[in-house]
């Protein structure tokens, strides 16, 4: 158990290190990102032990470790592996990140319904996730994102074999067309029938 929480702090690339990094760029508390000192002061530690712990140089005390947690109110698991306990039977099982299962957690309040919008997220979202469409299409999209890095890297020699065709150009056309067409097809099936004619 010893051995696995080292890993977990060891180095910059480390879980910790790399989620806390996260954690200070994103999360606020008064509209800006929390810095090295706001931290510190809050969990007792000097600024610059706190960018030894964002740079994976040291290791926080187990108390200190608590105090982090608790000031961005995550849990220590968190922290330490980049999974909460409450949401790990949902990253083994789908292999999602902590934040994509909070943010599905938190769909159905995210925009709450107003008297001008009677309808809310959530529907949209299940409709979605739930249509075999959308799948195909993300390995699709995979596809052509996969051919325009293979435009970057080829050499000109390479690219000289397409006759002054931009290569890279036409994988990025693709792409566009293939992400419209999705698109447009999925407010058709909102029953908008709207065309791009």
């Amino acid at each position: 158990m010893a051995r696995q929480i080292k890993q977990n702090f060891g180095g910059y690339d480390s879980v910790f290190a790399t989620t806390l990094r996260v954690l200070l760029m994103t999360e606020s508390k008064d509209g800006h990102t929390t810095t090295y000192k706001a931290l510190g002061e809050a969990v007792g530690v000097r600024q610059q032990t706190i960018s030894q712990y964002a740079s994976g140089q040291s290791q926080p005390t187990g108390d200190v470790l608590l105090k982090i947690a608790n000031y961005f109110n995550v849990s220590v698991d968190y922290l330490l592996t980049g999974v909460s306990a409450k949401n790990k039977g949902y990253n083994e099982e789908l292999g999602l990140s902590e934040e994509s299962i909070e943010l599905l957690k938190r769909a159905k309040d995210m925009y709450p319904q107003t008297d001008f919008t009677k309808t809310q997220t959530m529907p949209y979202l299940d409709e979605l996730l739930s249509d075999k469409d959308f799948y195909e299409f993300l390995d699709e999209m995979h596809y052509y994102i996969e051919g325009l890095n293979t435009t970057k890297k080829m050499d000109e020699g390479m690219k000289a074999q397409f006759n002054g065709l931009n290569i890279e150009g036409y994988f990025i056309w693709e792409l566009q067309m293939y992400v419209q067409e999705f698109i447009q097809k999925e407010i058709n099936k909102l029953g908008l029938n709207i065309t791009t004619e």
